[in-house]
């Protein structure tokens, strides 16, 4: 008797518990959804920033080790295909840290917003 007598008031305990914590405010569990959408859409567009960094990073190596090289069609044509690659994707890198910066201002905003 007192072993069921325990588990019934255990019971009504955690029953207690569970209907004092009361409803979750929806709207604000919304609300930080979003936010945390725009924190990861700015880490994806730092991450392609850095990957197209790397990328442009390659491409001045070879333009370097290009430049060693005795100058005749082929390596001028080959450095010319190289220096477009380099900016198109320094031109890409730059663009990505611009839409960085403003996901990031705007998950900043939703933050606060939320607090």
């Amino acid at each position: 008797m007192n072993l069921k007598s325990a588990c019934v008031i255990s019971t009504l305990v955690a029953i207690l518990i569970t209907l004092a914590a009361g409803p979750v405010d929806c709207d604000s569990t919304m609300y930080l959804s979003v936010c945390q959408e725009l924190v990861n859409t700015a880490r994806s567009y730092e991450a392609r920033a850095n990957s197209h960094s790397n990328i442009a990073k390659a491409y001045q190596m070879q333009i370097q080790n290009l430049a060693t090289m005795p100058k005749n069609q082929g390596t001028i044509s080959a450095m010319d295909s190289l220096f477009s690659q380099y900016d198109q994707n320094r031109t890409m890198e730059n663009k990505f840290r611009l839409m960085f910066r403003q996901a990031t201002d705007e998950a900043d905003k939703c933050m606060r917003s939320a607090q």
